[in-house]
């Protein structure tokens, strides 16, 4: 019985998933029997969100050092940190006002693929990068929730081998079971194999 994830005679207790992603050919669109699958749309919102978040940290340490430079009177002495402070300030405001535009390509090149034998995983719009993980090299799979991304009804998951960790940025929430179900299914699959 297959799944969207790819035909497979063992998966996980025949989990057959509904397709709630959409696949992309990419030169053929498969690597092996399995097709690439985009992260739901409303990831981008979490990037947004992310974002503001980071910059207003930034902006709030900014801030933090110029009153500090204001009540030592380093200004005076020494205008560079003032200098510094504003260049800081104005990239947050240019990375804010790019968010829309650095989302719209994220999203078009994130992508994940699930095979017989490995899991795919595509980042990056600028400086792409695809991560290939065979199954027999996973320890163990993780499904985490931030507040931003519970508060849109999505979960990260990762998988850990022993060198590194790679995450699937974020699924609807009962589909990263699914997903992490599987993936777990398929390392039990391709350790017995061995």
């Amino acid at each position: 019985m297959g799944n969207e994830y790819g035909p497979s005679a063992a998966d996980a207790g025949g989990i057959a998933a509904t397709a709630t992603t959409t696949t992309e050919r990419d030169g053929g669109g498969r690597h092996g029997d399995a097709a690439w699958h985009a992260l739901p749309h409303r990831v981008t919102r979490v990037w947004t969100v992310n974002a503001v978040i980071e910059s207003l940290i930034v902006w709030a340490v900014c801030g933090a050092v110029a009153a500090i430079g204001m009540a030592y009177d380093w200004w005076g002495v020494w205008p560079w940190p003032a200098v510094a402070l504003g260049l800081v300030v104005a990239y947050g405001v240019a990375g804010l006002a790019a968010q829309p535009l650095q989302n719209r390509y994220a999203y078009a090149f994130s992508r994940f693929s699930i095979g017989e034998r490995d899991l795919r995983i595509r980042k990056g719009w600028l400086f792409r990068s695809t991560t290939v993980v065979p199954f027999n090299r996973i320890q163990h799979v993780d499904a985490r929730q931030n507040p931003v991304l519970r508060h849109y009804g999505l979960t990260a998951v990762t998988v850990h081998t022993a060198v590194d960790a790679h995450t699937i940025e974020a699924l609807e929430t009962a589909e990263a079971e699914r997903v992490t179900d599987l993936i777990t299914n398929r390392v039990a699959r391709s350790r017995e194999d061995l």
